[in-house]
């Protein structure tokens, strides 16, 4: 039996992740209702995919509109023309969006880190337009990385320039950043 290099196990083995991996919870769109809501309402018209500029939106498996960091620019700058171009009424009104974060996603460097590993790398570091990324010296070795998330507002910029694939985003409440 021949196996493919997308065969998703086998990534996963060469990516170091062992056991059977959870699927992380699609990240929607900034200011996108809440969940149930949005899945919903969204028809999956990708009025949103042609708006986004940055080209990281995309229709998943669902039907539904999610940001994919690996697409496009990489990065979600925040500029509200998804929202703008739903017609289903899936993401805030403008007026909500005037006064509310974008989204609750904030970045996560995971043990796959190469600087974890000690592996000298800060593409993270650099691809962070926020600075919430910075790197840590250590007496005799490699820098490791450090994260502050009152900082990182979750654009995803860090995620394609990681060699290892250890930057994921995760959902924080308020209070947590």
């Amino acid at each position: 039996m021949s196996h493919s290099v997308t065969d998703p196990s086998r990534r996963a083995f060469l990516l170091g992740k062992r056991g059977s991996a959870k699927t992380p919870p699609a990240i929607r769109p900034p200011w996108t209702l809440s969940e149930a809501d949005f899945a919903a309402r969204c028809s999956g018209c990708g009025d949103c995919v042609d708006a986004c500029a940055e080209g990281i939106v995309i229709i998943d498996a669902d039907k539904l509109a999610a940001i994919d960091f690996r697409r496009g620019e990489g990065l979600c700058t925040f500029c509200g023309a998804c929202a703008d171009a739903c017609h289903d009424d899936a993401f805030l009104s403008q007026d909500e969006r005037c006064s509310s974060a974008a989204w609750a996603w904030r970045a996560v460097i995971g043990n796959a880190c190469l600087a974890q590993q000690g592996i000298m790398c800060q593409s993270c570091k650099d691809a962070c337009q926020t600075g919430a990324i910075t790197f840590r010296y250590q007496l005799g070795g490699v820098a490791k990385p450090e994260l502050a998330l009152v900082q990182c507002d979750g654009c995803g910029g860090c995620v394609a320039p990681c060699p290892a694939a250890a930057i994921t985003l995760g959902k924080f409440e308020a209070s947590h950043v």
